[in-house]
């Protein structure tokens, strides 16, 4: 799958912090199918320039996703894009998030292999 494209303005951050009762920092903590549904629902930028989709369609998203990647990644994206329009911290690193993430793995991978 290739990597989705995820746009945030205002608006749709509004919206989303409205649905969650939180701040925006506060909502990429939760990494609940729920969630990720209504991240997607309001920051997919669709094939013809449009933004959003319905729950249905999201969930489609997430399955298909999910099937080459896992939900760590999704929400690396999903911070990604916030990052990207300036709702989260410009010097929040996602590469190296990706990168420690990939180290802790490797580690752990390790450690299972030792017993």
């Amino acid at each position: 799958m290739e990597k989705l494209v995820l746009k945030y303005n205002a608006t749709r951050v509004d919206d989303i912090e409205k649905a969650k009762g939180l701040p925006i920092e506060n909502c990429i903590a939760d990494n609940t199918i729920n969630n990720l549904a209504l991240m997607i629902m309001k920051g997919l930028q669709n094939e013809d320039g449009t933004v959003g989709v319905n729950r249905p369609k999201a969930i489609e998203i997430i399955d298909a996703y999910l099937v080459e990647k896992d939900k760590d990644e999704l929400l690396f994206d999903i911070t990604e894009a916030l990052v990207d329009g300036g709702f989260l911290s410009r010097e929040l690193d996602i590469a190296k998030l990706r990168e420690k993430k990939a180290k802790y793995l490797t580690q752990a991978n390790e450690q299972i292999d030792n017993l």
